[in-house]
This record gives structure tokens, sequence and C-alpha cells, in this order.
């Protein structure tokens, strides 16, 4: 959030608290969109200031969607292997996702998040959870989701410290051990009258290939359990995000690409597709190249349009549709910078967006 000045307030930005005046009457609800009546009022009155979402607080924002002080507990649970704690915190993330304006998530948030199995398995829930949304689950089944995504590594638990923090590449003899963890966490489950023979079996096929080239079972295709499936593309979309020791994070267009390139493959092409149309690659306040070679940033994103975000030119502050602008329809981003640049002369709420950077 942040304070702006009366004066200083643009149509398009949103307030994050109600106020009132002197006679305790409501003047602006919170999550109110402004427009330039509004604003125009609050100066006649002579209303110093109020507090507004900023471009990083958005309801993409996964801070807002699953607190920081569920995620410790969450995490806590899974240190603890404390399976009914486990399910009450899947079940609240379902039930936050549900409860969201709209389901899309924020890739640079997510990014944000110590990162170890637990935080990593909190993550993939959320993703998992999303996509699952978008391919039409019940809430039980999302629930059900939910709860394998955030035990899909428990058997990491077994593998030494040495070969999960290693910096380097594995030998082939650690790859194997490593590899060993998804029978190894559906074991260690099977005797746990909360969780059924569907998320034990995704647990351990949580690595399997659509194309069978997956382990340890090598399935293929409808073989592979839906939640597996569907964790499968969350999972490696997360760890793509990451920073690691032995790693940098892989740019937004290369994680796509990669998730594309291997719809078929790797990935069932249902998931993949809900994937790309629920969550945000390009949040607002990205600054990216356009494939002309201009700078531009990200003022508005639209579902099913995940890679053509409406954009702002730098310096000449055109704005460009990339989905339904025809003059745009030659124009791709070829790279994206998610830091977000004061001083460059543009802001996402000078458009007439809403905060919350979506379109329908």
């Amino acid at each position: 959030m942040k304070y702006v000045r009366s004066d200083q307030l643009l149509p398009g930005m949103v307030s994050l608290k109600s106020i009132y005046d002197q006679r305790g009457v409501c003047l602006l609800a919170a999550n109110h969109v402004l427009t330039l009546p509004i604003i125009f009022q609050l100066r006649k009155q002579k209303y110093p200031g109020l507090y507004v979402y900023d471009e990083y607080s958005e309801f993409e924002n996964l801070k807002q969607v699953f607190g920081e002080a569920r995620r410790a507990r969450a995490v806590k649970a899974m240190h603890a292997l404390n399976i009914d704690q486990v399910i009450f915190f899947a079940t609240s993330i379902v039930e936050s996702i549900l409860h969201m304006e709209d389901q899309l998530l924020d890739m640079a948030q997510l990014k944000e998040n110590n990162h170890d199995i637990y935080e990593h398995s909190v993550n993939v829930a959320m993703v998992a959870t999303v996509c699952g949304v978008g391919m039409g689950l019940s809430d039980f089944q999302l629930k059900e989701l939910a709860t394998t995504a955030m035990l899909h590594d428990i058997g990491k638990m077994a593998i030494p410290d040495e070969i999960l923090n290693k910096p380097g590449k594995l030998t082939p003899e650690e790859m194997t051990l490593m590899r060993t963890h998804s029978e190894i966490g559906a074991t260690m489950l099977c005797h746990v009258d909360a969780v059924n023979d569907e998320i034990r079996k995704s647990i351990l096929m949580h690595h399997e290939n659509y194309d069978g080239s997956g382990y340890p079972t090598g399935a293929k295709g409808k073989e592979i359990p839906l939640y597996a499936r569907i964790i499968h593309v969350a999972d490696v979309y997360d760890a793509m995000i990451q920073k690691r020791s032995y790693k940098q994070p892989f740019n937004p267009l290369e994680v796509i690409e990669y998730l594309m390139g291997n719809a078929g493959i790797m990935f069932d092409i249902e998931v993949i597709y809900s994937f790309l149309r629920y969550v945000v690659v390009y949040p607002v306040g990205t600054t990216v190249t356009l494939s002309d070679g201009r700078k531009a940033r990200v003022v508005q994103n639209r579902l099913d349009m995940a890679l053509r975000p409406v954009v702002v030119v730098l310096g000449s502050k055109e704005q460009l549709d990339l989905a339904d602008n025809p003059s745009c329809y030659n124009l791709t981003i070829v790279a994206a910078d998610c830091v977000f640049h004061e001083g460059d002369g543009l802001e996402p709420f000078g458009y007439g967006l809403s905060n919350g950077g979506v379109a329908g």
C-alpha cells in the first residue's frame, strides 16, 4: 500500500480503507475504484489523502490470498508431518482462492517466498488449485488436489540434505536416490487414514510424463492420475521461477515456452491450457521488450490471454492491446523485467484501469 495526497490521486487507483467525515458518514468505501468525480469531491472537502493499493498490492498478490502467518503454520505442519493440519491448510488455500474476485495468480509473488521443500509445496498447492478451478474440479476434488500438492514432496524428508541442497549437478547415483522420493512419500502415507489411495497414487506419480518417459512407473496419458498431471505442471513451473544455489531463475517467457513446448510430451495439454488462462505471466508493472524493440509497461492482464497483456510504451505512452488490437497482432513480448522502475513517467492507474489490472 501507499499513502497518496488528494492532489495526486488518479482515476483507477483503489482505496485500501474506508474513509469517513466528522459525522461518521462513509465518504469512500474500501476497495473502491477512484473516478474523477470522487477525486474532485475529496479535494473539494479538503480531504488530505488516503491509502491506496500500489502496483504490487493487487488481488493477484499471493500474500493476500494465503497470508504469511497461515503460510508459516502450514510449513510447520508439514515439517511435523501433521496430516490433519496439512489437510486443514490445504482446505484453507482452496477456500481463499475460490473467494478471490478472479483466480489469476502472479508469478512475481511466488518468487518472493523463502524456498525450502515446504514453502515450495505451498506454492505448488496454490498453482495446482487455480489450475483445478479452471478445469472445473469440484470443491471436494480441489481440497484433495491441494492436500496432494502440499504432500507431494514429503518423501524428500528421507533424502540426505547434502543431496537436496547440493549447489552443483547431481551425480547419476545421487539422481537415482533423489528420484526415489515420490515412492518414499507414497509409502510414508500408506497407513494414514486421512490420505486416500487417490492422493497416495498421485504423490507416487507426480513425476510421470504424459508421453510415458517419466518415473517411477512410466505411466502415460490418462493412466496418470489427474491430480498428478496438474501437480506436475505446478511443480515444474515453481521450480523454474525460483533462484537456487545452482541456478538463476528463468524469465517468464522461458518458463512459458518450456511449458507450452512440452505440452503433450511432459504435460497434459488440458492442464497447460488452464495454467495459461489463470496464472499471470507478466504482472502489472512489469517492464517488457516488444518484438519491434520498444520497451513498454504492462498495465492490464486478460483471462485466456496470458501472453498478450495491455501495455503502454515507455516514452510515447502509447497504449497497445496486444490481444484485441489488429495492428498489434504481429507484436510479441520477447523479454521481461519484473522490477518496477520509479520515475519513468508511467503509472498504470493513469489509463482508467482498475488496480486489479485484469479484464475478463
